[in-house]
């Protein structure tokens, strides 16, 4: 039995209609890049999250690189995070010129493991990105624990 690790065709016909127009919409506007399309995702975004402004990027791999550039990750940075994630994790580290380094998770929960972080905390660090696989945050009480 084959059993796909995520199923993009049952995700797209659950809300095809509504992709489809979306598209429609931009084919016929010709504005491929910004756009009143953009504008109105990035409103109802920002209002679905609860926050100020959204802003829409071209892949999950952007935005995690804007939100290490914003958090002052630069070049030289060592980045903790996890092995059990997608390749973009590290890629965006990377993009950003700082190295990642990985520490062991819990195999329990999948996310990288407190007692891990500490022990290598205790040897050398710089920044942590708690991004794990399924782009979820590790307990961040654990972390802030840690940090103290």
């Amino acid at each position: 039995m084959n059993i796909p690790l995520v199923d993009l065709k049952a995700q797209y016909d659950s809300i095809k209609d509504e992709i489809d127009n979306a598209i429609q919409k931009v084919i016929e506007s010709g504005q491929f890049i910004l756009g009143p399309e953009v504008k109105a995702f990035e409103e109802e975004a920002a209002a679905y999250l609860g926050v100020g402004y959204a802003i829409g990027v071209a892949s999950g791999t952007d935005a995690l690189q804007l939100a290490l550039l914003a958090c002052g990750i630069k070049p030289g940075d060592e980045v903790i995070t996890t092995p059990f994630t997608f390749i973009a994790t590290a890629e965006a580290i990377t993009r950003c010129g700082a190295t990642p380094v990985f520490v062991d998770i819990d195999p329990k929960t999948y996310n990288i493991a407190p007692q891990k972080l500490q022990e290598f905390l205790e040897k050398k660090s710089s920044r942590q990105s708690p991004i794990t696989n399924h782009q979820s945050l590790v307990k961040p009480y654990a972390l802030l624990t840690l940090h103290r």
